[in-house]
């Protein structure tokens, strides 16, 4: 039997008055112009799923009793005979949505088993929440942060097939050296070399006003951005850092990093990818996490993980 948890941080923070009501968050919805609201989760291979609702089906009690969904439909969910579930939306997570044109919240939720009532085991929201619960019961800490810094590579153009007659993947990139002897129009160089993109100011660097964009959104988003730059590899490799957080606020962080990251990069005709090994030859894009333990205002741990 799944066990009761505990409130969450985010729930303890409203109760005391510092983090958002459900009446908070539909009253700054409306004064902000909101006309959609959007529920988000996150399925069992870790990737953002959504669906929306008109404003005006965003009521107190959506937060207390939940949205249906078909769990059926969600990866490494349930199974038809049991595909009903429910999206109780946090408060403390709304945002406004940076990417979208119509004005739209964006509200991250938790999975609950609509027959229990109970937190459901394969939501990762819900297994962070049971980590972090786990540290304090075990005495070694009272909270642990975070801080990934996620690279991730901007291109211009991708194209893969497999088919009956043909397979291939082809990367192009604007910024890759590989086109420093490109023809066809103006041809103005000023391109990292493989290993050579750490640092270089434009024109080298031709993404800066896209990562200031990118910078913008997160921050409009409420994501707490440190700094930002280009990395090692050559054809747009980037790296946005954001500014510590517990485990639960920084994953919801994390997929608001990717979400945005690609959106505005589209937006803009670019196409971003966080995966780890896109270039033969040249560097990967990795995620290195800091980590500290604390226990009330005092570190007495800390460490940074490669991945």
């Amino acid at each position: 039997m799944t066990a009761t948890l505990e409130p969450t941080t985010s729930a303890k923070a409203a109760k005391a008055g510092t983090a958002p009501t459900p009446a908070d968050v539909i009253r700054k919805a409306k004064e902000a112009g909101v006309q959609m609201v959007d529920v988000r989760f996150t399925d069992l291979p870790g990737t953002w799923q959504h669906f929306s609702l008109p404003l005006k089906e965003l009521t107190e009690a959506v937060f207390a009793e939940g949205v249906g969904f078909d769990g059926s439909s969600i990866r490494g969910f349930q199974a038809i005979n049991e595909s009903d579930m429910l999206l109780l939306p946090d408060p403390a997570s709304a945002f406004v949505d940076p990417c979208l044109q119509v004005p739209t919240l964006a509200l991250t939720c938790d999975v609950v088993d609509p027959v229990t009532g109970q937190p459901y085991s394969r939501d990762p929201r819900y297994v962070a929440r049971k980590a972090e619960q786990y540290l304090i019961k075990t005495g070694i800490a009272t909270t642990a942060y975070y801080g990934p810094e996620a690279e991730f590579y901007i291109f211009n153009s991708v194209r893969f097939d497999q088919n009956a007659h043909e397979g291939y993947y082809h990367i192009d990139s604007e910024e890759g050296i590989w086109n420093s002897g490109s023809n066809g129009t103006p041809n103005l160089g000023h391109r990292p070399r493989h290993k050579e993109g750490y640092f270089p100011v434009p024109p080298v660097d031709k993404l800066q006003d896209l990562r200031s964009k990118i910078v913008l959104a997160m921050l409009a988003a409420g994501v707490d951005v440190e700094v930002h730059h280009h990395e090692v590899g050559t054809a747009g490799q980037t790296e946005i850092d954001m500014r510590f957080q517990t485990l639960t606020r920084m994953a919801d962080q994390l997929l608001m990093y990717k979400y945005i990251v690609k959106n505005v990069c589209a937006q803009n005709g670019y196409t971003a990818t966080f995966m780890p090994k896109p270039l033969f030859g040249d560097n990967g894009s990795g995620m290195h996490v800091h980590m500290s333990l604390w226990q009330g205002d005092t570190t007495w741990r800390a460490g940074t993980s490669a991945g």
